[in-house]
């Protein structure tokens, strides 16, 4: 064998010694590393049970008194642009559009045209120019704005369920309103509106329930709460 061969000979030798280190393919590394971050996960939720650190589901209930500011306005038929809220619903209707679009198991009552950013009664005391910072538009002029308000661009259709009654948006707070608007089906809503004497009806019947939840082969407490339900849904007053 020649010193060529010798040199190469011993690469080889060397190299079938120090066998190469496999590597996992990226989406391999990715999986392993999710099923890891979820087991440390797993590891954490149960430790937070056993230290009473996470609380449980319950009802909470929260006194809302609201002093609204109007500004003076025409009446709402007397607005020289009521008619084209009209063409709006109108063209809807002809579009098939003329339903809730929330749409879920919540949804009661006929559907209605909802001023999704100003309302009429507010628009005198809104700034345009704030507007067309916010949502990307231009008015040429007052006109153009006065318009906007009742386009299709201000507007959209709820029933009466999630406008103005139970799980309405005129009764809800607005950080509320928005995870009923995006709630999970089969899940409670956020938060519902109820009137003096459904408050006064669940009074009388509230029961205590007390929550507890398995870890390993034993029960943890998580808390206890008194809980109700409301079973009746009435239209804002």
């Amino acid at each position: 064998m020649g010193w060529l061969g010798k040199i190469f000979g011993k690469e080889k030798k060397r190299a079938a010694a120090s066998p190469k280190k496999a590597h996992a393919h990226p989406k391999a590394e990715k999986a392993v590393s999710t099923v890891k971050r979820k087991v440390s996960e797993a590891h954490e939720h149960a430790s937070d049970l056993k230290t009473g650190i996470v609380t449980a589901a319950h009802q909470q209930a929260l006194t809302l008194h609201m002093l609204t500011h109007i500004p003076s306005h025409h009446p709402r038929e007397d607005d020289p642009h009521y008619h084209l809220f009209e063409q709006a619903k109108a063209r809807l209707k002809r579009q098939g559009l003329w339903k809730c679009i929330i749409d879920d198991d919540l949804c009661e009552g006929q559907p209605e045209l909802h001023h999704t950013h100003v309302e009429f009664s507010q628009i005198n005391q809104v700034d345009p120019k704030v507007i067309e910072k916010h949502l990307g538009l231009h008015f040429e002029t007052d006109e153009d704005f006065q318009e906007w308000v009742e386009s299709p661009g201000n507007l959209e259709v709820l029933c009466e369920n999630h406008h103005r009654a139970h799980y309405g948006i005129h009764v809800i707070p607005g950080p509320l309103w928005e995870a009923v608007r995006y709630r999970k089906k089969g899940t409670e809503a956020a938060a519902e509106f109820l009137s003096n004497d459904e408050v006064e009806a669940m009074a009388k019947k509230e029961t205590k329930v007390e929550t507890t939840v398995q870890v390993g082969d034993k029960k943890v407490k998580l808390e206890t709460k008194t809980e109700t339900k409301a079973t009746v849904r009435k239209k804002a007053d």
